[in-house]
């Protein structure tokens, strides 16, 4: 990959991309994603894998709210906010490449810059209060930078406006012009968790952020040893995501197997490491099963608190019915899943509706443009991005020496 030395814009692009792909099954080749994400939101609200640092929920409002007392027009709004976030990725260029700094190698010429990357999660945190899109804000943020609440005559304000931010700490008085690094500070953890709290009680974050040390070391969100910080509703949450998370990754190491075994007889393909290495993740996960089979099928045989815990995020009816089947079937005979050719169907007509002529396991021209690498795993629910952000907050909240 030594072309991305001579690209900077593609090596950024390419840092996102990773980043994206961190967790398991992004590929989604058996359309369990709508149900991870849901279960992601209900969690860990705000997190995504292309976002790297906590303090961009700082730098972010700080730069808008510094445009708003400029009192940008529309037509100009962009081209200003993008000189502003290219100030602030040279103020922290000096940290070095891998350090989270979003557009180290492009600079100003990047494409996505980290105001669009973070829009949606500064609503999420409650740090911006108002909806809508970063264009929509664009052509406001000048009126709202003229806006001033009413007085009386002594005065007291009578009419309050709701500002686009909540109140946050000041920025340095350097900020955009000397060097600036990740380090929270406490004042600003604290303002950011207060707020996270307020728009989002009921979700594990918020809920861990009374005590972020505790989720160090635990790859798993279910895997924190201290629970009495979660609400009977996040507990129940975590419950109905950790049963799906495990009983369906047997599923896509199968699919892997399946897409393995054709490449090799079809495309005469040498993937017998693949396949020996899918058979190895197999046979950990009838280990999980077996382990906590009591727990799981009684789960897996009613599942009607589960459907009505993700009603609101409008799982389709085929997805619903697929996994439905899918977990009876690896509930009741995990050790089968290797050869049982009704749990290898389920999988091949599942990948042909999600994917029609591009499911490989039904067409030659899709399994030919396989890459050979595997997808899937048990999902964490971007508990890989949620972890680090707690951990920054406990290093900012932390009592001083």
């Amino acid at each position: 990959m030594g072309w991305l030395d001579f690209d900077a814009a593609a090596a950024d692009r390419v840092a996102t991309l990773l980043r994206a792909l961190q967790e398991p099954a992004t590929l989604d080749v058996l359309g369990l994603g709508s149900v991870r994400d849901a279960f992601s939101q209900m969690l860990h609200p705000g997190t995504s894998y292309v976002h790297t640092k906590l303090r961009y929920f700082m730098f972010l409002p700080w730069i808008f709210q510094r445009l708003e007392g400029d009192r940008v027009a529309p037509g100009d709004y962009f081209r200003r906010l993008r000189d502003h976030e290219a100030q602030l990725i040279d103020c922290l260029r000096h940290l070095g490449p891998g350090q989270g700094v979003i557009g180290y190698y492009a600079g100003r010429n990047l494409k996505r810059m980290p105001s669009y990357i973070y829009w949606g999660a500064l609503w999420d945190w409650g740090v911006r209060r108002r909806a809508g899109d970063l264009g929509e804000y664009a052509q406001q943020a000048a009126a709202l930078g003229r806006r001033r609440a009413a007085r009386d005559d002594d005065g007291n304000v009578t009419d309050p406006l709701e500002s686009m931010w909540a109140p946050l700490p000041y920025p340095p008085e350097d900020f955009l012009r000397a060097d600036i690094d990740f380090e929270m500070r406490s004042e600003e953890a604290a303002a950011l968790v207060d707020n996270l709290r307020r728009r989002h009680p009921e979700t594990m974050l918020a809920s861990l952020c009374a005590e972020p040390s505790i989720a160090a070391g635990c790859k798993y969100p279910w895997d924190v040893p201290d629970t009495t910080a979660l609400s009977g509703v996040v507990l129940k949450v975590l419950f109905h995501a950790r049963c799906f998370s495990e009983l369906t990754a047997g599923p896509q190491f199968a699919y892997n197997i399946l897409v393995a075994r054709q490449a090799r007889r079809e495309l005469h393909w040498d993937t017998v490491r693949l396949e020996e290495r899918q058979l190895g993740r197999l046979q950990d996960w009838v280990t999980l099963v077996e382990s906590r089979r009591e727990a799981l099928e009684s789960w897996a045989e009613n599942l009607s608190g589960f459907w009505d815990i993700l009603h609101p995020y409008g799982i389709r009816h085929s997805t619903q019915t697929f996994i439905t089947r899918i977990v009876r079937s690896a509930v009741a005979n995990p050790q089968g899943f290797e050869n049982d050719s009704t749990v290898h169907e389920q999988i091949r007509l599942r990948e042909i509706q999600m994917k029609g002529r591009r499911a490989r396991l039904a067409h030659r021209g899709a399994l030919e443009n396989w890459s050979g690498l595997p997808s899937g795993g048990q999902f964490e629910y971007r508990w890989s991005v949620a972890k680090p952000y707690l951990a920054e907050i406990a290093t900012a909240l932390q009592p001083g020496p």
